[in-house]
């Protein structure tokens, strides 16, 4: 293969490992925490009137939860860590459940991918399509996945750009959110 071939190859990885944020080789609860900021913080420090659509072709709004905690969790088909953290999300959301509500938002460009990615991972708590990423944006999200922590009364404590695992989201909850 001619040097220029393996080089586009190595720069082309490297790009796609950036995209999905940490590296898989590393402990997800050793993520670095990236909360933004305050002079790159989310647009507003609440999620009022923030809507998304579900996959049912449904109206939502991320203030329907105002009263409860919320987790709100951007994910994609094509990113690993994605992938490996969704069945987590899925066990910490029975766990807490009735105590956090979760949200989980795919930035695919297609709803089908997005749909496959939860029915592999057995996610059942609200899901939604972000296909155009404008509600991503608004967090400020840095790297996929990203995991904004809400408080009862809606506002934003901590929007957390790499992996969690279980043990890591449980811990976020109880010192963000609860």
């Amino acid at each position: 293969m001619p040097f220029s071939r393996i080089a586009s190859l190595i720069v082309a990885l490297a790009l796609l490992a950036a995209a999905c944020g940490n590296d898989t080789a590393t402990e997800p609860a050793a993520t670095p925490d990236v909360t933004t900021p305050s002079s790159e913080a989310p647009s507003s420090d609440n999620v009022f009137g923030i809507a998304y659509e579900t996959f049912d072709g449904e109206p939502a709004r991320l203030d329907d939860h105002l009263g409860t905690p919320l987790v709100i969790n951007f994910f994609a088909q094509w990113c690993v860590n994605c992938v490996q953290e969704m069945p987590d999300f899925q066990e910490v959301s029975k766990e807490f459940a009735g105590e956090v509500d979760f949200v989980g938002l795919s930035i695919d460009k297609g709803a089908a991918e997005a749909l496959e990615l939860i029915d592999a991972t057995g996610v059942t708590y609200p899901t939604g399509w972000d296909p155009t990423e404008e509600i991503y944006a608004h967090f400020r999200g840095l790297s996929m996945p990203t995991t904004v922590f809400v408080d009862a009364d809606g506002q934003i404590q901590r929007v957390w750009s790499g992996a969690l695992d279980a043990d890591a989201l449980r811990d976020k909850i109880s010192e963000e959110i609860l």
